[in-house]
């Protein structure tokens, strides 16, 4: 869980920055982690500039699984595209380390978020960041609060 945290608190960092930086490149491969196991996000490109290369964009296509599906309508990656990006992460968080104890439906439900095909819909790093730490506190979302009601309901009868 803290690995996802600082990963996401990395993110929100740079998109907090003035102006704001996208990462563009978002991956698994892309955060590495020191002896204490802390991360460290990697591999930032063309910071700061809104300028696309081709490099850039070849960079991009040969790890198609963690693209903004709006990056080939458009051309253009936003914080928001980083969001998707880290919701890949996420899911390969969960599904690679089965006896890792994350709360999986929370963070997956998470990830789904940041994995909706339209950028609008797709939550904001700080947000992000903020259902992390929630998780982590042992906080439920409304929607498993209420699924939890109706269990116990069902048991009582």
């Amino acid at each position: 869980m803290r690995i996802a945290i600082e990963t996401a608190d990395a993110l929100h960092y740079l998109h907090s920055t003035e102006p704001p930086i996208i990462h563009r490149d978002v991956k698994t491969n892309n955060i590495l982690l020191d002896k204490g196991f802390h991360v460290k996000v990697a591999d930032f490109g063309p910071r700061g500039s809104s300028r696309w290369t081709l490099r850039t964009c070849r960079r991009h296509l040969r790890d198609p699984g963690y693209v903004d599906p709006e990056y080939h309508r458009c051309f253009q990656l936003t914080d928001r595209s980083d969001v998707y990006s880290f919701g890949v992460v996420l899911l390969e968080l969960i599904s690679s380390k089965p006896a890792l104890t994350l709360p999986g439906r929370g963070v997956a439900a998470l990830a789904l978020q940041c994995l909706q095909q339209d950028r609008e819909m797709r939550p904001r790093m700080t947000e992000v960041l903020e259902t992390l730490k929630e998780i982590e506190r042992g906080g439920r979302s409304n929607e498993e609060k209420r699924k939890m009601k109706r269990r116990k309901k069902r048991e009582d009868y």
